[in-house]
């Protein structure tokens, strides 16, 4: 980057021939390189020579150099030198469904500009506190960027705010209204706080489906980030988590789902993780009909099953593992594509999963936006380690997914003009 005020963020195509810049759909196309936005031009309307690439730096996207109303579609490093830049308020979805554990190619950035006087509106901590109380359909995005400024402060408001629920589940479970447990919970492991570690691991180990009623999908969407964020190394809680059996059955999948992912962060071998799991495939860990099994089988899978390949055989076997939800030839290709890539496949789950973009974790859910659905449906993704009932995950339905991702792409991009404001 040359100018760390202005930074270069990536690259556009202008088209002289309609004076205007190439669009995805309603977003402003900014890609990594000069090279990558090249390849992408191939499937677009008119010859490459017809456009002209510009250099485009942070100032350019602040003063909306597309017209695209503050809204760009960016290319994986185009995004991840926009994120380096502090201070700007914004949203950031994949375009695309990812596949194969994959990164995404493209994501549309939403840019939120505000005036002056909301940037430079102060909050109290208790103001803050009170306006995450009561759900009233806002996302208080400004509240949570003065939560992070007052992260020291705050914090043991938001541990207070978890023991209370802890102390009286259903209280919280049985009024929707009740919202301050959903930021707490979502802040603590964005600020990666170790003190919040034990009242999370004993939230979400309440019995039955009381972590479903006071959590909803942060279950299984934010519950592995979470629990590896606030563990600060030590892992002996989050497997207290997978073992109890009185536990949700799917906030076990997420803690073993941690587990794989503190592998990736160094906080303990791939041989231990993995020699643990070979353990809870004995068909005592839970009721005899569960997707326990197949859910855990997943993330051995994506730690490279060598050591306990034949306790997968067995467990398929004893029809613990339904060939519906992973088939075995998954565990033969993981084996061939080697340890290496396997946890490098993980590490690109874990970074695309990750609580360091707090907005970019929560503003998009449905409960924010009455328009919009949830977040598998409305983006196309699905968590990596919970695949619907219908998703094939062979090699060959992979391949007919990319095929698919591509033909979206040209579709959207033919598209554009109609689309553009």
């Amino acid at each position: 980057m040359e100018n760390k005020d202005n930074p270069i963020i990536g690259y556009s195509a202008f088209i002289f021939f309609e004076e205007c810049y190439e669009y995805n759909e309603n977003a402003c196309y900014i890609a990594d390189s000069p090279e990558s936005l090249k390849e992408c031009l191939e499937g677009a309307s008119f010859n490459i020579k017809d456009y002209r690439i510009d250099t485009i730096k942070l100032n350019d996207i602040l003063d909306d150099y597309g017209c695209s109303c503050g809204e760009f579609a960016m290319e994986p490093e185009a995004l991840k030198r926009f994120k380096h830049v502090e201070g700007l308020t914004y949203t950031v979805e994949p375009y695309d469904n990812p596949f194969n554990y994959g990164e995404p190619d493209l994501f549309v950035v939403n840019i939120d500009k505000k005036n002056d006087s909301e940037v430079d509106k102060e909050y109290t901590i208790t103001e803050i506190l009170e306006s995450f109380r009561i759900f009233d359909g806002v996302y208080k995005g400004e509240q949570i960027d003065a939560a992070v400024n007052f992260k020291e402060e705050i914090t043991p408001h938001l541990i207070k705010i978890l023991e209370t629920v802890l102390a009286d589940p259903e209280i919280y479970a049985s009024d929707e209204n009740l919202n301050d447990h959903m930021y707490a919970v979502m802040l603590l492991g964005h600020f990666k706080e170790f003190a919040s570690h034990k009242v999370i691991v004993d939230l979400f180990s309440l019995p039955d489906d009381l972590p479903d009623k006071l959590f909803g999908d942060i279950t299984t969407s934010n519950l592995p980030v979470i629990l590896l964020n606030t563990c600060g190394g030590s892992i002996e809680l989050i497997k207290s988590l997978i073992l109890n059996k009185e536990a949700d059955d799917f906030c076990r999948i997420s803690a073993c789902e941690a587990l794989a992912y503190a592998v990736v962060e160094g906080y303990v071998s791939r041989e231990d993780v993995v020699t643990f799991f070979g353990t809870l495939f004995t068909g005592q860990e839970t009721d005899a009909v569960s997707d326990f099994w197949g859910l855990m089988a997943i993330i051995v899978c994506n730690l490279y099953p060598e050591e306990i390949i034949e306790i997968i055989k067995q467990a398929y076997d004893d029809e613990l593992i339904m060939p519906g939800m992973i088939p075995y030839s998954e565990f033969e290709d993981a084996l061939k594509l080697g340890k290496n890539k396997c946890l490098e496949r993980l590490k690109i789950d874990l970074e695309q999963h990750g609580l360091d973009d707090i907005h970019g974790s929560m503003s998009w859910w449905a409960c924010f936006n009455e328009e919009s659905k949830t977040f598998s449906s409305s983006t196309g993704i699905e968590n990596d380690f919970y695949p619907s009932d219908n998703e094939q995950t062979s090699s060959k339905s992979q391949k007919n997914k990319k095929k698919a991702k591509k033909k979206k792409r040209k579709q959207a991009k033919a598209s554009k003009k109609k689309n553009r404001r």
